[in-house]
């Protein structure tokens, strides 16, 4: 499975909560400070709906780079390798296959630590 990045994300900070809880995901209100970032990997999916600011999400695995902005849904499977650039950073409504607790540190791992 591919990142994958649409236009049908939701704004409404109360709403998107619910939608991703309805999914079975963990979920979270997040202010990403500005950020660039190299490739790096997750144990866990994620979805978000981006509420403000703008994000580059580079899909290291094929080049692509998604430009992503308030009202984006943002689909990241776990061991897709990815990097993340925003001048202003971003809110987001995150949800996540596991719990917050059980992300591990660090968070981001290295594409060196991706094995079959």
């Amino acid at each position: 499975m591919q990142i994958a990045v649409s236009t049908d994300g939701i704004r409404d900070e109360e709403a998107a909560l619910s939608a991703l809880r309805d999914q079975g995901f963990h979920v979270m209100a997040l202010d990403v400070e500005p950020v660039d970032n190299e490739s790096h990997w997750h144990h866990f999916d994620a979805e978000f709906h981006i509420l403000s600011g703008t994000l580059a999400l580079t899909d290291t695995s094929s080049g692509q780079v998604h430009h992503c902005e308030a009202g984006s849904r943002v689909k990241v499977p776990a061991r897709a390798l990815h990097a993340e650039t925003s001048r202003d950073g971003y809110r987001i409504i995150l949800g996540t296959s596991v719990p917050a607790e059980a992300f591990g540190d660090p968070v981001n791992l290295p594409p060196q630590a991706l094995t079959d």
